[in-house]
């Protein structure tokens, strides 16, 4: 456990590194993830004569304000490196190394974090300041908002390591996440709430989209009820077991077939 830790602290210290080396990247990466702030600007004006499906135009400000630092605190881009890795067998070389390599990959997206939200916390203050300011609810449900936000992430990441594990059988696995990404944005809330949505809004938020970005959302900005926290959380909870089973399936699975040069 010692020798793990010592390695974990390590790779934390090299990946918050190279985060702050690439840090006008990781602003322009910040920068394409505002599209919850060119929702807010729709909305908020959409309610000026009055709420719409329960949120005024100060709600919708704190929601959509929330949405874009959820975002940044669930990126993850390891759907891209590790199908890169696979691709040109640079994958070998993280398999000689004493630490396996989806820990590898994780740890550089986890230590970017903090980076994100360093450079994303002032651009949603200078919006918020732009709109006179949002509506914010303080109470216990903030206490749970970390938690949402921790399974969502896992829940991210376990979806891009099962893409990208299909690059053991396939050559553009990165390209079918573009099909996830596009059913991302719009049913996990991030383009609107769910709850706006018709007759079907109840099986949207059952969904894995839903859960990775709609419902940690809505916790921050203390719109659910303890019975509808408590439901949100079993989503996750299903999802999350549901997704990381696959990917530790399909990345044994493509071990056993990769055949770069010195696997």
């Amino acid at each position: 456990m010692t020798r793990l830790l010592a390695v974990l602290g390590a790779m934390w210290r090299l990946g918050l590194a190279e985060a702050f080396a690439y840090r006008a990247a990781m602003l322009v990466w910040v920068l394409t993830t505002t599209f919850p702030l060119v929702s807010l600007t729709l909305w908020h004006s959409l309610a000026a004569d009055g709420p719409i499906g329960g949120y005024s135009q100060a709600e919708f400000d704190a929601y959509f304000v929330a949405a874009f630092l959820v975002r940044q605190l669930t990126a993850s881009w390891i759907v891209w490196d590790l199908s890169s890795s696979i691709r040109d067998g640079s994958l070998s070389t993280l398999l000689m190394r004493p630490v396996h390599p989806l820990l590898h990959h994780g740890m550089l997206n986890l230590t970017a974090l903090p980076v994100r939200l360093l450079l994303a916390v002032p651009l949603g203050i200078l919006v918020m300041l732009a709109v006179g300011g949002v509506e914010a609810s303080f109470g216990w449900h903030l206490l749970a908002a970390p938690l949402a936000v921790a399974l969502a992430w896992l829940l991210q990441l376990s979806v891009q390591i099962c893409v990208a594990s299909l690059a053991f059988w396939v050559t553009s696995s990165a390209a079918l996440f573009d099909v996830w990404l596009g059913l991302y944005m719009v049913l996990s809330g991030y383009a609107m709430p769910t709850s706006l949505f018709p007759w079907f809004a109840g099986v949207v938020r059952c969904l894995p989209f839903h859960a990775a970005m709609g419902f940690p959302t809505e916790l921050v900005c203390g719109r659910l009820t303890a019975h509808e926290v408590a439901w949100g959380f079993a989503l996750q909870g299903v999802w999350l077991v549901v997704f990381a089973a696959l990917a530790s399936w399909l990345w044994r699975r493509g071990l056993r077939v990769y055949g770069a040069v010195g696997a």
